[in-house]
């Protein structure tokens, strides 16, 4: 079966197990569909022509922890960048924060309880279009994955421009990620360890919004993500122009 004659009803089917478990309040429903995710994932890669999840940018090449550890560093950095902004220019104050020892105890199980969504959206909204549309002009194709990253937060479509502005300018820089390492493995590492820096950071350290509009604090974590992706597009301009 060639890939681009289930491109469609493959990308149908993971959409709809990522999204199913969002109808219920339930943890184990949830962990169910983000773990079986990965399994349809893998049956849909070989399904579609590759033998595992090499063919969505997830080989185990050389150095590939690496790559996952430096996206790991510079994903969690911009997260807390773009709170330290926020507390900076006085969008936000401090009300409370844990001590050290919650945030290392809290660690291990945000570890785990990040992994498979983060992986299961980066397949969904990266790895798949790129194993199938990876010919694609690289402008293109960023914008195409962008585009359908923000769509992918259904539930977040009305909570106004800058929530917007941020996921659209993250997704840009997972898919420059994407196509400078011809893996999905940066970008992983990027979009997991801002999701670990949230997780840590909304349980751990409690915030208020000074302004009367609560979505104002969204616009450092824009910022951040916009000057990230103009850091890798420079870092990486060679890479993406032999895309």
């Amino acid at each position: 079966m060639k890939p681009s004659n289930s491109f469609i009803a493959g990308f149908l089917i993971l959409f709809f197990i990522y999204h199913f478990p969002e109808f219920f309040q339930s943890f184990w429903i949830t962990a169910l569909f983000k773990i079986g995710f990965l399994i349809v994932a893998i049956i849909l890669c070989r399904l579609q022509g590759w033998k595992g999840l090499e063919g969505y940018g997830l080989s185990f090449n050389k150095k590939w922890y690496l790559v996952l550890a430096s996206g790991l560093l510079i994903g969690f950095g911009a997260f807390v960048s773009s709170i330290l902004i926020s507390i900076g220019i006085q969008f936000e104050q401090i009300e409370n924060i844990q001590s050290i020892e919650f945030f290392l105890q809290s660690i291990p199980l945000t570890l785990l309880m990040t992994f498979f969504p983060s992986i299961a959206e980066d397949i969904l909204t990266r790895g798949y279009l790129y194993g199938h549309l990876k010919l694609l002009k690289p402008t293109i194709w960023i914008l195409l994955s962008s585009t359908i990253y923000v769509l992918n937060h259904i539930w977040r479509l009305n909570d106004g421009i800058p929530v917007l502005s941020y996921l659209f300018l993250l997704g840009v820089v997972l898919a420059i990620s994407v196509l400078a390492k011809r893996s999905l493995w940066l970008a992983l590492g990027i979009h997991w360890g801002a999701n670990i820096a949230y997780e840590l950071s909304n349980s751990g350290l409690k915030l208020n919004s000074v302004s009367n509009k609560p979505e104002t604090s969204t616009w450092p974590l824009a910022i951040v993500w916009g000057f990230t992706s103009l850091i890798l597009l420079f870092m990486y301009r060679r890479q993406l122009k032999n895309s």
